[in-house]
């Protein structure tokens, strides 16, 4: 496996015992469980795991005017859920965000260390400067 590379696994196929057993794991398990706000497993689009550093992934994209943008306070109450063990990067996309809302969801990123949020464009850059 070449530096850069990432193992892709499935949920399903995915043994927490690897972190463990591989402390130098690079690898995004997809459509991986966590502990949500209300305290049972729930499922993120993905874990990324690059050695002692892990992140939840969260995606969302509102192409058009709409209520997703209602679901960032769930978003970032997960965040603070799960912090501390994992650091937790909300990524967006799409022309239909109500500004407000993103603006609210940056402050709250600004002020929550192990909490970030980025557009989609901004992503691959993120996980470049990580590898």
């Amino acid at each position: 496996m070449k530096q850069a590379d990432i193992e892709i696994i499935a949920a399903s196929d995915w043994k927490e015992a690897r972190l463990y057993r591989e402390p130098d794991l690079r690898a995004a398990v997809t459509n991986a469980p966590y502990r949500s706000v209300y305290g049972h497993r729930a499922r993120i689009e993905f874990l990324l795991i690059l050695g002692s550093d892990q992140y939840l992934i969260e995606t969302k994209r509102q192409r058009v005017s709409g209520s997703v943008d209602e679901q960032l306070p769930y978003v970032y109450l997960n965040a603070l859920e799960n912090i501390g063990e994992r650091g937790f990067v909300f990524v967006y996309d799409g022309a239909g965000w109500k500004p407000e809302a993103l603006n609210w969801i940056g402050r709250k990123a600004a002020d929550t260390d192990g909490f970030e949020t980025m557009e989609a464009k901004d992503f691959p850059d993120w996980l470049a400067a990580r590898l």
